[in-house]
């Protein structure tokens, strides 16, 4: 596990975004993208690895036989899985929300969705409420913007799904 700095995490992000780009400009094919919410420095660890590893089971089960393109990196923004994939963006990102709502870890990640163009499929543009805070239920966005909860209640939160997720699954 590595200690990385804020211009490292944002570095990794940028990176992200003009690969993503460049995978939109040659596939010209809707693109997924999922990043476990585990905050702090220190975002690739153990954990964010397993959740993503078993996200990504239930995205790539559901669109196996559509997968163009399949990339993952563990990076400082934490582990990162990008996907192409050969079907409609506003559906993909409809079993995005699904996954995100009734998988057990899936409150832990977020799975973006970009249509052909680049631009972002959003939750409320197919009808569905805004993410929810996981751990007071307030709008996420709300709770993230004045980071109204400390870093060690989210990994204790993240933490205890994982526990429970594993305890199911033994």
């Amino acid at each position: 596990m590595r200690n990385y700095t804020a211009i490292d995490i944002l570095s990794a992000r940028e990176e992200r975004v003009d690969f993503q780009n460049t995978l939109l400009e040659k596939y010209k094919l809707p693109l997924l993208c999922l990043r476990v919410n585990y905050p702090g420095a220190i975002k690739n660890n153990e954990i964010s690895r397993d959740i993503s590893n078993i996200l990504i089971r239930e995205i790539e089960n559901k669109f196996h036989t559509q997968i163009v393109y399949k990339y993952y990196k563990s990076t400082a923004e934490g582990p990162i899985l990008i996907l192409i994939i050969d079907n409609i963006a506003e559906e993909i990102k409809k079993h995005s929300i699904y996954v995100e709502e009734n998988h057990l870890l899936g409150r832990c990640a977020d799975i973006d969705v970009y249509n052909v163009d680049g631009t972002g499929i959003s939750r409320t543009s197919l009808g569905y409420k805004p993410r929810k805070c996981f751990i007071c239920e307030d709008m996420a966005q709300n709770c993230v913007r004045s980071r109204r909860h400390s870093i060690e209640e989210v990994i204790n939160y993240i933490e205890e799904r994982y526990r429970k997720f594993n305890n199911i699954n033994i």
